[in-house]
């Protein structure tokens, strides 16, 4: 393809034409994840689901909501079979994931850092800084993203250190008395601490402030970004909202890697009513996050 750049202040009108210059056929779209990292995602997603809502009442056995939650799920000892389940399966993304990533150093060293790559650099922390400007009173900031945005990267190596967190101590008081042949007694209790504690934080942070509005609420993409669960997204979308990587796969002549057919318009009507199917599920989900994490900050204060 030819060198050319792209004026990132311009329109998505704009970029869609720009595309069209840069000799990219207009029925193809872009593929942003592979479906390695879409099935990966849904699985951590469902399993990070079944894991608090069978974890929080075993948590908090004496409250009168966790005995209602516990009889609907058969009792404490279906609940904790339930969430053993959901943490294997937890465990085995993670495990899938660093494969993943190890598979990137040995196969294609210097691509986990640098532009494209899930490692922050200048330009996030730059990123970040407008943004707080921005909500301080500053002056709007005009961003330009590369394949992947600061809040993302931010939200995946929470997330990731998180999951780790919680996979350690669980195995901890999954077999406590393994635990205690080379730690002290009180280790466990640490490891009851931070477990519930890493729960809540990456129920009421990552996923309550954080994942559901960049994911569903924000207007670009509501009622969800599909770029998780679809091949692939609309050019001009993919040019206006991540301008930085397009046009340095435009410059390289890489483009063609990462473009997919569009799909017809029966798959489209189909994939339409899914996405609001998963969007009703992700609000109702995160609704009883929020109802959780109100109880729960009063229940530390003391109000209840």
């Amino acid at each position: 393809m030819a060198d050319v750049s792209i004026d990132t202040r311009q329109s998505p009108e704009a970029i869609a034409e720009f595309a069209i210059a840069s000799a990219v056929p207009r029925r193809m779209q872009y593929r942003r994840f592979s479906a390695f990292q879409r099935w990966i995602h849904f699985f951590i997603m469902a399993s990070f689901t079944v894991l608090v809502f069978t974890g929080m009442p075993l948590r908090y056995s004496d409250e009168g909501w966790a005995q209602w939650e516990m009889r609907q799920l058969g009792g404490a000892p279906t609940a904790g079979i339930i969430h053993r389940f959901a943490a294997i399966v937890m465990v085995t993304c993670v495990l899938c994931m660093v494969g993943f990533f190890t598979g990137i150093l040995i196969r294609r060293r210097g691509r986990f850092w640098g532009p494209g790559t899930m490692v922050p650099n200048r330009s996030d922390w730059d990123d970040l800084v407008a943004m707080w400007r921005w909500f301080l009173g500053g002056p709007r900031p005009v961003l330009q993203f590369d394949r992947y945005s600061f809040y993302e990267k931010g939200e995946f190596w929470a997330a990731s250190a998180g999951v780790s967190i919680m996979c350690v101590t669980g195995a901890m008081l999954w077999y406590p008395q393994l635990t205690t042949q080379f730690l002290p007694g009180i280790f466990l209790n640490f490891a009851l601490v931070n477990h519930s504690g890493g729960a809540l934080l990456a129920m009421g942070f990552v996923f309550v402030f954080w994942h559901v509005f960049h994911a569903h609420l924000r207007p670009e993409v509501f009622p969800m970004d599909k770029a998780m669960f679809e091949s692939g997204l609309p050019l001009d979308h993919y040019a206006h909202e991540r301008p930085l990587e397009y046009e340095r796969r435009v410059r390289e002549g890489t483009l063609d890697e990462v473009l997919v057919p569009e799909p017809s318009a029966r798959r489209r009507r189909i994939e339409s009513v899914l996405w609001w199917i998963i969007t009703i599920v992700s609000l109702a989900v995160w609704a009883a996050f929020v109802i959780f994490i109100f109880w729960w900050l009063g229940h530390v204060v003391g109000l209840w």
